[in-house]
């Protein structure tokens, strides 16, 4: 099959022209953008992160982490989906999603399986990339991480506004200097014209030539306007031949080519000189090419009068074309405008800095960012120098001197300015040298100031979610790596000892399952707090995850310090908790790894301290343990055996053995219980004791209970009618679903009543949940299926499981049978037995092997018994011999 290549969207040409604008594709790596990607990957603990821009035929990535390609075709861009909508997409596994699951980037490297991607939305419909995190494993997706790439991608498209409102700001800079050039020149030019046109009469035409002006007479007693070549071709009048050939109009005439709207200003102010001597005025006359086109003209003219009566003799006049300048200047006041605009759209000021004199003219919008009046500061560099933090003037100054030096196109540099209030604001000040001397130094330079206080919080924020737990608020697991390692390296250097301790709660996961996730959330709060007020402030506590946390003892004199420390946390662990009413307990089993000696590589402590720890959960709850060398084999030993186990289990390893239970009132069989044995094709025969406590910690005993199930069920089906099969039921198969669906499977399979199968469970299974398990124990009886009570008087022995649900039968541990002589077990015999009564069970004693156990527990009245006594476990076969003999003998 071929991939599926992402739909266009409607607006795709609005979308890609907004993009474009930006200017932002194939830039240099900015820092900002890099530190949110970093940020990504330490949030949501994924090996890969960019930030995505969707061109017209790839995507580009202005910032990664972990990806070493600069961008990708557009065809396979998992982004290119995540832009058609304001949502973020996530694919939690990307090969059973028919959009990627052939996808060259899924079946090839970097092998995506999950993928989240949260749009860059810059304005309503306009979704310029992602930001995106990647997996090559599976995973899941809450609403809160999905709200939190959100926010992340937020502060994305915040730096990308604030790259548009640099975009504008420069340019509108830049055009401003241009212009102010090009006025420079062209009033230069007006200057030399004006100067010529105070010389006699005959250097006026030279002046036209020099200085591209026209030059024109006006006889008043005439009514006739006299110009030269190049003042008729400004007006568009027809030149005769030659250089110096005049052109005569009538003052009719010349109004006509003059702007109607400047025809008024115009009379206006020839009145107006005719009682001085001079004017100057600039209007608008029709362009020589026609149509609606106009140029402008400036005019400067002077009166002529007859000296000895003073009567107005002629006027005579400069005319020079000033249309490009008044152009610059019209461009430069748009400019301006858009400058302030967007100084005023924004927390934006100005700056303009005299580097020779230390002059700095500052904006108004400068002053109101940072709380001041207008012109309340003082207009000097010296101003900068004492409201700049001095943290961070160092810093400046050596951006500063490197634009200065021309080894940086710009001044680009984050620091803190205090406010009218006393407190300090980020800003980010941008500035370019704009005027330098003959020899290179800067004479003067423009820039801005952008407020970037949130954007800063922001960033600390993400800073400490990348850092701390979101739920405990205890360093995370990257504190943890970086502190451990830079711990070890002192003490590689020989600067004294230090401790890992790793610990895991003991029954967190039954508070969590019976009274739900908040109270289990609630009590992983309380439990980081007591661990902060137990350890020293220069310890350092970490969650690891789920209900594994970490301490790090940085300085160790001995190694009972931290045996004193483990016992205080696990006396501060085992203090009852109140989650919302309900008081409940738990315990802390902790491994402890000391350095140097147990290792100065944080993987090797680590690990050994996890050996430890889980040395500590084997021997009982609530305890700690050292790492001991041997440890490690230990663990390699039961990994091996967990890896035999699985193939055991795929291959049909395992094989069932059947102990005969006997009544005692005839030693008639009433029936078998059916024991789990291992036969290994090397190791021998392996003691349950072995691995059922490995299946039940792995999660295999619900394969191996359903078999068992199966098999025991097939197996009795030939027996005769009046025997029943016992089946032993773990309590991690009551946690997994479908416990029910198994046992009815297995009597429908194999044909057997149910009322001839018995599951025994122990009372273990009924803390767990009591109510959950409770109803589904009397579904099952519902059916018909027996219920026993196995090793009761061993776990947790509450009565009230005796009350709640009616056992057909409770069976007595071998412990107390084995101490039947000693007056004290015997009471306890005595005493279930007539509790069963009461109920209506019946009583098997378990471990019977000798005949005086079996006449004392007769005599306390058990109704069946089972032991070495009578039978050893049998095969299959030999389980049939022995129900035929045992029919002789009773015959």
């Amino acid at each position: 099959m071929g991939i599926h290549v992402p739909p266009l969207l409607p607006n795709e040409a609005e979308r890609l022209a907004a993009l474009r604008d930006l200017r932002i594709l194939d830039t240099a790596p900015e820092a900002h953008f890099d530190a949110v990607c970093r940020s990504a990957a330490a949030l949501f603990s994924v090996p890969m992160t960019s930030i995505a821009l969707i061109d017209s035929d790839r995507q580009w990535f202005k910032a990664k982490c972990g990806v070493t390609a600069d961008g990708t075709s557009r065809d396979v861009a998992f982004c290119a989906y995540a832009i058609l909508s304001d949502d973020a997409l996530v694919v939690e596994d990307a090969t059973a999603d028919p959009r990627f699951a052939h996808n060259p980037l899924v079946t090839g490297e970097p092998g995506i399986r999950f993928y989240a991607g949260a749009p860059l939305v810059v304005r309503s419909g306009i979704r310029l990339g992602t930001l995106c995190i990647i997996d090559t494993k599976p995973r899941t997706f809450s609403e809160a991480q999905r709200t939190q790439l959100e926010d992340l991608a937020r502060i994305v498209v915040a730096h990308i506004e604030l790259h548009r409102g640099r975009l504008v700001a420069e340019a509108a800079l830049e055009e401003r200097t241009r212009s102010q050039a090009l006025i420079a020149a062209s009033e230069e030019r007006y200057r030399t014209a004006h100067a010529k046109l105070e010389r006699t009469a005959d250097l006026l035409l030279m002046a036209q030539e020099a200085a591209g002006a026209g030059v024109w007479e006006w006889s008043l007693d005439e009514g006739v306007v006299r110009n030269s070549p190049e003042s008729a071709r400004m007006y568009g009048f027809p030149c005769g031949e030659g250089a110096t050939a005049w052109v005569d109009v009538s003052v009719a005439e010349l109004a006509a080519r003059v702007h109607p709207g400047d025809l008024a200003q115009m009379r206006a102010i020839y009145g107006d000189a005719l009682h001085h001597t001079t004017y100057k005025l600039e209007y608008r006359v029709l362009h020589p090419e026609g149509g609606n086109r106009y140029r402008w003209l400036m005019g400067c003219c002077r009166i002529l009068r007859d000296e000895a009566t003073g009567q107005l003799l002629r006027i005579v006049g400069l005319n020079i074309d000033v249309t490009e300048r008044r152009t610059t200047q019209d461009a430069l006041e748009q400019s301006e405008a858009r400058l302030a605009l967007a100084l005023d759209s924004g927390s934006d000021g100005l700056w303009d800095w005299s580097v020779t004199t230390g002059y700095v003219w500052y904006s108004d919008r400068w002053h109101t960012m940072l709380g001041y009046e207008p012109g309340e500061i003082e207009p000097n560099i010296r101003s900068w120098e004492r409201l700049a933090h001095p943290d961070d003037i160092r810093h400046a100054r050596a951006l500063l001197t490197e634009h200065f030096e021309e080894r940086s196109a710009s001044y680009v540099c984050e620091h803190r300015v205090r406010t009218k209030t006393g407190a300090y604001a980020w800003v980010l000040s941008r500035g370019r040298v704009v005027a330098r001397d003959e020899h290179g130094a800067p004479l003067r330079i423009v820039g801005t100031y952008i407020d970037i206080t949130e954007r800063k919080a922001s960033e600390q924020r993400i800073a400490y979610i990348a850092r701390h737990d979101a739920l405990t608020g205890l360093p995370n697991r990257t504190v943890f790596h970086e502190h451990l390692e830079q711990r070890l390296a002192e003490v590689r250097r020989g600067r004294g000892q230090a401790a890992l301790l790793c610990l895991d709660l003991d029954r967190f996961k039954t508070v969590n399952d019976t009274l739900g996730h908040p109270a289990g959330d609630e009590l992983l709060c309380q439990i980081a707090q007591r661990l902060r007020t137990t350890v020293r402030e220069s310890d350092v506590v970490v969650r690891l995850g789920g209900d594994e946390f970490a301490i790090i003892i940085s300085h160790l004199d001995h190694a009972h310090q931290a045996s004193k420390l483990a016992q205080r946390v696990i006396d501060a662990i085992g203090q009852p908790l109140d989650l919302g009413g309900v008081l409940v307990t738990v315990g802390v089993s902790i491994g402890i790894a000391l350095a140097p000696s147990s290792g100065d590589a944080p993987e090797v402590l680590f690990k050994n301290a996890d050996l430890a720890l889980y040395r500590a959960k084997d021997f009982t709850h609530g305890t700690f343990c050292f790492y001991e060398a041997g440890m490690d084999a230990a663990v390699e030993s039961r990994m091996q055996l967990e890896l035999e186990m699985r193939e055991a289990v795929l291959c049909g390893g395992f094989a069932l053995h059947y102990q005969p239970i006997l009544r005692l009132i005839d030693h008639k069989t009433v029936g078998f219980e059916a024991l789990m044995r291992w036969p290994h094709p090397t190791r021998g025969m392996i003691a349950p004791d072995a691995f059922i406590p490995v299946a039940e910690e792995t999660g295999l005993i619900v394969p191996l209970g359903s078999w068992a199930l199966q098999q025991a069920c097939r197996e009795a089906a030939s027996w005769p009618d009046d025997l029943r099969i016992a089946v032993n039921v773990s309590a991690i198969q009551f946690q997994q679903p479908g416990l029910e669906e198994s046992v009815l499977s297995a009597l429908a399979a194999s044909g057997l009543a149910p009322n001839r199968l018995m599951l025994e469970i122990t009372e273990s299974i009924l803390v767990q949940d009591a109510d959950a398990v409770t109803a589904c124990l009397h579904r099952l009886k519902g059916f018909g299926v027996l219920i026993a009570l196995d090793d009761f008087g061993t776990g947790y022995s509450s009565l009230s499981y005796l009350r709640r649900f009616p056992f057909d039968k409770i069976k007595i541990d071998r412990s107390f049978v084995r101490e039947i002589s000693d007056p004290g077990a015997a009471a306890i015999v005595r005493a279930v037995v007539g509790i069963a009564k009461e109920l209506g069970a019946t009583v098997t004693a378990e471990g019977v092997e000798t005949n005086a156990q079996l006449e004392q527990v007769h005599r306390e009245g058990c109704t069946d018994v089972q032991g070495y006594f009578f039978s050893r476990p049998l095969s299959a076969a030999q389980a049939i011999e022995f129900i035929g003999g045992n029919m002789v003998e009773n015959s």
